[in-house]
């Protein structure tokens, strides 16, 4: 039998005496499932009300943050090794919102073993995750929505910045297979270009990978399409308004620039933060809007929609 949940007598003395007695009733909870190989449907709003009840305490001070972190590792890696959250602690390509936590998103990976598969179960039924998948959606959407509007015999090009694992675009051109696109993605991860490439090879003749820092170069062909699903999640204000003024730049007139921000409601950001240390830049759409207009995009020219959860937003800027 797995050992139980351990605490950190040693770190959480003394001084973090309250942080001890507040991560005791977690810890017994999170004993509860791992004993019974995880949360079931109609436990979700339970284990989803004590993880808030963390993240309250380590915004009020009574935990610190890097503390809880270290028991929430420790924790993974002994009874939950193998499942999304495990993955998103890995950070195996330097972040957890990596390519491939994303595309195991997409298709919603689950562990096979039954004690663990619960734990997969919960980490997708989350609306952080949720939005990601429909962020996929949105972008198709929006592509067959240009493609519509096109002209007779013109090619719809379409950038596609930080592309990541490109199964939206696999799923495009599924969907597309007779459409002039021309889609040029840029990544900095070659990892992720490489898995991309194999993902949409029966389409390398209408798409061109590039392995760059697009906050350094950006390709110029001029285009109809600027997107970029996740990238300015990770992006301070100054990097935000230089990327998107740069996407802008290379967007034809009549064009359309689309950026993806989380918003500054999620409903599953402490389980992110607490239990993956997967954390975000989220905004308002007020700070979205001021910082399009920094870019120089007048306020007719703007548009904010976002997803079915309300989690993700989609600026809109026309060229």
């Amino acid at each position: 039998m797995p050992p139980p949940v351990a605490h950190l007598p040693a770190l959480l003395s003394g001084p973090n005496r309250a942080a001890n007695s507040l991560l005791g009733p977690f810890d017994e909870l999170l004993e509860d499932f791992l004993s019974k190989g995880g949360p079931l449907p109609r436990e979700y709003g339970v284990l989803n009300r004590a993880i808030r009840h963390l993240g309250d305490a380590v915004r009020a001070g009574l935990i610190p943050a890097a503390l809880l972190l270290e028991h929430i590792r420790a924790l993974t890696e002994r009874r939950l090794a193998g499942t999304m959250q495990a993955q998103a602690l890995a950070k195996k390509y330097g972040y957890s919102g990596d390519f491939e936590m994303i595309d195991h998103i997409y298709v919603q990976k689950v562990n096979p073993d039954p004690g663990l598969r619960c734990w997969d179960l919960f980490f997708h039924a989350q609306a952080a995750p949720n939005a990601v998948r429909n962020r996929k959606r949105y972008f198709k959407n929006l592509v067959a929505e240009k493609l519509a509007g096109m002209p007779a015999g013109r090619r719809l090009d379409v950038l596609n910045v930080a592309s990541g694992p490109a199964r939206d675009l696999r799923e495009v051109f599924q969907d597309n297979e007779a459409a002039d696109i021309h889609v040029d993605c840029v990544d900095m991860e070659g990892h992720a270009i490489s898995y991309a490439r194999q993902l949409c090879a029966p389409w390398l003749d209408r798409i061109e990978f590039h392995q760059r820092n697009v906050l350094r170069h950006m390709p110029a062909r001029g285009y109809d399409l600027a997107w970029s699903a996740g990238l300015f999640d990770y992006l301070g204000d100054r990097s935000f308004v230089h990327l998107l003024r740069a996407m802008l730049a290379v967007t034809r007139p009549g064009g359309e620039v689309v950026v993806g921000n989380f918003s500054d409601f999620n409903p599953s950001r402490d389980y992110m933060e607490m239990m993956g240390d997967w954390r975000l830049r989220h905004r308002s759409q007020e700070t979205l809007t001021s910082l399009a207009c920094q870019a120089g995009i007048s306020p007719n020219r703007l548009r904010i929609f976002w997803e079915p959860e309300g989690v993700n937003y989609f600026l809109h800027a026309r060229a």
